[in-house]
């Protein structure tokens, strides 16, 4: 249940941060160029979508499917007391080096798999910047979500 719970809280928080880009998107009847913190996906699997609303819409799904397995596998580590770095569970500063971790692992094993390239280069040049900083605010906005829902006499 803990695994659920850290994936929906992980996936939250990416929908939350991707409210300007949604929110631009509807206001600018899709004639946004480049929506902050969501990736352009032109390409997946070989496949190229044409369609701006599709890119955005696919673009916004993996921004919240990578917040899910966010969150659920630093919870994953946090149980299997994996936290080799802080020790320190639900602590800004484990979060932040996780979320660094992950995103290293998402730009060299996940994009790639997905067709985009390392750190999804092939969508843009920039493209690394935007997951650096989307992976970030996750850690963010997930240690802020433990610190507002965690009890102070609950020590993990």
């Amino acid at each position: 249940m803990d695994y659920l719970l850290g994936g929906a809280l992980g996936g939250l928080v990416a929908f939350v941060f991707a409210l300007p880009a949604l929110l631009l998107e509807i206001m600018e009847k899709g004639r946004v160029k480049n929506a902050p913190l969501l990736i352009d996906v032109k390409r997946i699997f070989g496949f190229t979508i044409r369609h701006k609303h599709e890119v955005f819409l696919i673009g916004l799904l993996m921004h919240i499917i990578i917040g899910f397995f966010f969150g659920l596998v630093y919870v994953l580590f946090v149980l299997q007391g994996w936290l080799f770095v802080t020790g320190a569970p639900y602590t800004l500063l484990s979060l932040i080096v996780y979320a660094f971790l992950s995103w290293i692992v998402a730009g060299v094993a996940i994009y790639p798999m997905l067709g985009m390239g390392f750190f999804g280069l092939k969508e843009g040049h920039q493209v690394w910047m935007e997951m650096l900083m989307s992976h970030m605010m996750l850690g963010l906005g997930l240690w802020l979500l433990v610190q507002y829902y965690q009890p102070f006499f609950f020590q993990v």
